[in-house]
């Protein structure tokens, strides 16, 4: 494990030089790798070790690469030593097996990879430009093979083990010039979630996060969404007069947001192992959401959480090390339990100022942001002449999904983000309910209704993870970036039926259902299935 003595220099212009020299050999236990500008995304990563755990086979170090796949992870390679043989026999040092070599750019999906075994390769010929280069030497040319791979957790530490330590953002031009020192001696491994260091490094990259120029992150390539999505549509048939029974649901989902990104992480790759791991999210957007529920028929319905919207946006990744994979995502969900026929239409709206998330939670900056409620209009409208005790909930949830895997999937988890907007109507009406409500007409509500109508919303940002990851955070990680409830709408008239004051939160519900019923009135009840919703069930009442 590193010591709290790890840093990380910033340069005071804030746009970092890249470290990686590809003219310059990784001969001294120390290597480069910078994410390709044509990336549009900013990241560095350096390793060190003992000189004999590391080498390079790239044309610095005095090899030719005859034969590589470009996309392999694994794979034999054919290369012939055309420089200096002192600095080809690097790779031999102290055995071959099990060394960290750097690759070049157009050999293997990897910039790093571990040899499995060299030889003296079968195919000894050579194209004729490379011949031409080694005819003027006096000792022949030896065509070798190379077998590497990434599976860092089969390799034999015997050279000594690999550190790594790597930062980058999705904000070009960011990252750079990354400096990690290593202890004099390795101390005991930090119990699992134990506070760090002041000076730990992850905490330093959250900090260089943090001052990023807003101006320069809202400039980033926006994620807009504006479609209408069904969630459910079930019926039942009923007798007459009735000819049939109906409940459907569906959202209209609109969503403006500019998402940065940063991610940093220390340990060994040889053998595999994170000590330090940290992930940022900054966020800036205006969501919104409708939920349009109607219903003819009684019971009870559950959509379930359903993924209405889903889309990949750029990422970090470095090869092979450690890659996040992020995800947005609009989930929506509606559950219910109605009584009368009802229409209703409940509009959740945020604006999101300058967001940020701290993952794990972060010693020394808080995770939050700004997030205030947009006009969210409620319109309502049930059977005349009937009583009431229904239950109305909607759910419109952004998310964001960061897929991390770590050294060559030695752990992976998700890392997720989400905004959870819901709204909930709770219905006392009495026999002389009458139809027609508005929150955006409170005298016309006053004039019709007798009985109580509660509605409240709510917002609740939080982050989590979906597995343990290397031991630093796991399941029960949790940050809370923003909750609270609000009073959208509240009214009893007529009659002396007591105010309701409670916000109904319904909890999710991972698979769809629907126990539906023919109205009262009508004294013959029927039961259907909807074979567009396999696992519901329509029960008459």
């Amino acid at each position: 494990m590193l010591s709290a003595a790890l840093f990380f220099a910033i340069v005071s212009s804030g746009v970092l030089a890249q470290n990686n020299d590809w003219t310059k050999p990784c001969l001294d236990g120390e290597c480069f790798w910078d994410i390709p500008a044509s990336a549009n995304v900013s990241g560095t990563m350096r390793v060190w070790g003992a000189p004999t755990a590391i080498s390079d086979i790239t044309t610095a170090a005095g090899w030719t690469i005859l034969n590589c796949d470009p996309n392999a992870l694994a794979q034999d390679i054919r290369l012939v030593c055309t420089g200096a043989a002192s600095d080809c026999d690097h790779l031999f040092q102290g055995g071959a097996t099990d060394t960290l070599v750097r690759l070049p750019t157009s050999c293997g999906a990897s910039p790093f990879a571990r040899v499995t075994r060299t030889w003296v390769h079968a195919d000894q010929s050579l194209p004729a430009n490379v011949a031409r280069q080694l005819a003027r030497r006096d000792d022949p040319a030896v065509v070798q093979g190379v077998a590497v791979d990434t599976n860092f957790d089969e390799a034999d530490p015997v050279n000594g083990d690999v550190n790594v330590a790597i930062s980058g953002t999705t904000v070009p031009g960011q990252t750079g010039n990354l400096t990690v020192t290593p202890p004099p001696a390795a101390p005991a491994r930090r119990s699992r979630f134990q506070k760090r260091g002041l000076f730990s490094f992850i905490e330093d990259q959250f900090k260089k996060f943090n001052s990023f120029d807003s101006n320069v992150t809202k400039s980033l390539p926006p994620i807009d969404v504006d479609k209408s999505f069904p969630l459910f549509s079930q019926s039942i048939s009923c007798p007459a007069p009735a000819v049939s029974a109906s409940v459907s649901a569906s959202v209209d989902a609109k969503a403006h947001a500019v998402i940065s990104l940063g991610m940093s992480a220390v340990g060994k790759i040889i053998p595999p192992s994170l000590s330090e791991f940290g992930v940022f999210v900054g966020l800036d957007a205006d969501l919104s959401g409708s939920m349009q529920l109607t219903g003819s028929a009684t019971g009870s319905i559950d959509t379930g959480l359903i993924d209405v919207f889903s889309a990949g946006i750029p990422g970090l990744d470095f090869p092979g090390i450690l890659t996040i994979g992020p995800t947005f995502k609009i989930q929506a969900q509606a559950t219910a339990t109605l009584d009368v026929n009802v229409d209703a239409k409940v509009v959740l709206a945020y604006h999101v100022e300058n967001a940020k998330l701290f993952f794990p939670k972060s010693d020394s900056l808080t995770s939050g942001g700004t997030f205030n409620p947009a006009d969210s209009p409620l319109s309502l409208s049930v059977a005349p002449s009937v009583a009431s005790k229904g239950v109305v909930s909607a759910h419109v949830i952004p998310r964001l999904d960061l897929g991390v895997s770590g050294l060559a999937g030695t752990a992976s988890a998700t890392v997720f983000l989400t905004l959870d907007a819901s709204a909930s109507m709770t219905l006392s009406l009495d026999a002389n309910a009458t139809a027609g409500v508005s929150t955006t007409d409170p005298a016309a509500a006053s004039a019709n209704v007798n009985g109580c109508i509660d509605v409240g919303a709510g917002l609740a940002v939080t982050a989590g993870a979906s597995a343990d990851f290397f031991g630093l955070f796991d399941p029960n990680t949790k940050v809370n970036l923003f909750t609270k409830n609000f009073d959208l709408f509240k009214k009893c008239l007529g009659a002396s039926t007591p105010a309701r004051r409670d916000i109904v939160m319904l909890e999710s519900s991972l698979t769809r259902r629907a126990d539906l019923g023919c109205p009262a009135a009508i004294a013959n009840l029927f039961k259907a299935v909807d074979e567009a919703v396999p696992a519901a069930s329509i029960v008459g009442v």
